[in-house]
């Protein structure tokens, strides 16, 4: 009998040291990833407006525009950060959208995706501008472009990634340039570093937000 009680003791203790050894090579890997958001209450970026005409040159502006993330809140039992911006185009008002960090991507309330710093192949965003009924503007595609390129701003030179939106012009509406787009680069640790603001489809030049200064928390 206690031969018998020595040998499953002896059994139990086995099991109990290979389960150990085996938790010990395949540890549970917890996965991070880097952030190019930077949603954190208090933080802050400045930028200068400068005009992009058609041929791509910039020429630094007067106007200043600053965004921030005021606070925090729950929704749908997740954190999202409320990020304030200048309207484009206006002296004085505000819009906000509420943004939270979701492994490598950014997505906002809604759940539309923002950016992610390794999905170089998901569309994001793939819609129609209409005119009228009989008659498209264009088909605007949502989706990560660039990688590590780099983003010369007042506040210093950057390496970003590029949520792009391109915008493909129908017929009718290709007098200004097609295709067209708009690019929001982020760079690690920083935030948004250079921002393309909405254009106008007659005309063919644009207005980019760039970095002059930051506050990080």
């Amino acid at each position: 009998m206690k031969h018998s009680t020595l040998i499953f003791t002896f059994a139990i203790s086995a099991l109990f040291l290979l389960s150990c050894k085996k938790d010990k090579q395949n540890p549970t890997v917890e996965l991070t990833y880097p952030d190019y958001a930077m949603l954190k209450t208090g933080n802050y970026w400045v930028y200068q407006l400068f005009d992009i005409d058609s041929a791509g040159i910039a020429s630094p502006g007067s106007t200043f525009d600053s965004c921030y993330v005021e606070k925090d809140t729950l929704i749908n039992n997740q954190t999202y950060y409320k990020v304030i911006k200048p309207k484009p185009y206006s002296t004085n008002e505000k819009i906000f959208s509420y943004q939270r960090d979701s492994l490598h991507y950014v997505v906002n309330s809604s759940g539309q995706i923002l950016f992610s710093s390794q999905d170089f192949t998901t569309v994001f965003g793939n819609e129609y501008f209409l005119a009228s009924t009989t008659d498209t503007i264009c088909q605007v595609i949502k989706q990560m472009a660039e990688k590590d390129i780099e983003a010369a701003t007042p506040a210093g030179t950057f390496i970003t990634m590029n949520s792009k939106t391109s915008f493909i012009m129908y017929p009718n509406w290709t007098f200004a340039g097609n295709p067209r787009a708009k690019h929001i680069r982020y760079s690690e640790n920083i935030g948004i570093v250079v921002e393309t603001l909405p254009f106008f489809v007659s005309q063919p030049w644009y207005k980019e937000r760039r970095l002059v200064r930051y506050h990080l928390n």
